[in-house]
């Protein structure tokens, strides 16, 4: 059986540039005093990533399907994996959250208040210096434009803005909304709790299969804010601070063609390389992740 980030290459994308990120985190502390926090699934795919990539030696996964853990703890690729069973807002609180974390809470469904509740939890519990991210269903896959403002509002109540209109649902106007209103959510719990607000990194819009939103960033503190800024976040080009988001798009080419475009991207200052048949927005999209797409060497 193919692994599963094979047949999604954004998602594989977005996952090696977070960690690419993290790697930075060095200038606040060693990286091995890190844990981290996710939704492993059967194939553990971000937490051998995190090891791999920035050797983050103790991970704790939560699964919410109680009836799969004896195919979670076969499958688990290291022994030190710590795996809970349950819902994320039941098992949040067994972390040990006096630990710098990263803290990826990947879920499928569309952004609720409950998932709202865990954010806030996370963003409070955390150390600064830790790491939030959440991924949600973008809320506009096979929902029709005038029934896109009602399903948010039945996720999210009062929390959605009453001048929003059905015109502003077209493409990813669900996704700005959800992300907007999770900024929100971090912002606050993070002055209540560290006296800062929550600084975003991450506004990625992605769409393998069904438009997706990971949006996420760093907690942080009075005495700790100027030692995040000498991490220079800000000098990889997908972070992202404010509304616009990071849109990851990996297009479809030969392993010829890859290697061609690879060795004409590297240096390149000016104009792209072209390649007859092939659209300049496929060139301009593979230039954005090439650095991180699955199967670089």
């Amino acid at each position: 059986m193919a692994r599963q980030y094979e047949f999604r290459p954004a998602k594989a994308a977005q996952r090696m540039m977070i960690v690419d990120a993290c790697r930075r985190l060095t200038a606040i502390a060693p990286l091995v005093e890190y844990q981290y926090v996710g939704f492993g699934g059967l194939e553990f795919i971000d937490f051998v990533e995190f090891h791999r990539g920035l050797g983050v030696p103790e991970m704790t996964s939560i699964e919410r399907d109680t009836n799969m853990q004896h195919r979670l703890d076969f499958n688990k690729p290291y022994k030190s994996i710590r795996v809970l069973m349950g819902e994320a807002h039941d098992q949040l609180p067994q972390v040990d959250w006096t630990k710098l974390s990263i803290v990826w809470l990947d879920y499928t469904d569309l952004l609720t208040t409950d998932i709202l509740r865990d954010i806030d939890y996370v963003v409070r519990s955390t150390q600064p210096g830790s790491v939030v991210i959440v991924t949600v269903n973008g809320a506009a896959t096979k929902v029709p434009i005038p029934e896109r403002l009602g399903n948010l509002r039945a996720n999210l109540g009062n929390l959605v803005d009453d001048a929003l209109t059905d015109k502003d649902m077209a493409g990813w106007g669900p996704t700005q909304v959800q992300r907007s209103i999770l900024q929100a959510t971090a912002h606050a719990a993070g002055r209540q709790a560290h006296g800062m607000p929550f600084r975003q990194l991450f506004n990625f819009h992605y769409a393998d299969d069904a438009k997706m939103l990971t949006w996420g960033g760093i907690t942080t503190s009075t005495s700790l804010d100027r030692t995040i800024d000498t991490c220079r976040f800000e000098d990889l080009h997908f972070i992202r601070t404010g509304d616009e988001p990071f849109e990851i798009n990996v297009p479809v080419l030969t392993e010829k063609e890859i290697a061609y475009l690879e060795t004409e991207l590297v240096g390149t200052a000016t104009s792209l390389p072209q390649i007859k048949g092939i659209p300049s927005t496929d060139v301009r999209a593979f230039a954005q992740v090439y650095r991180w797409r699955v199967g670089t060497r």
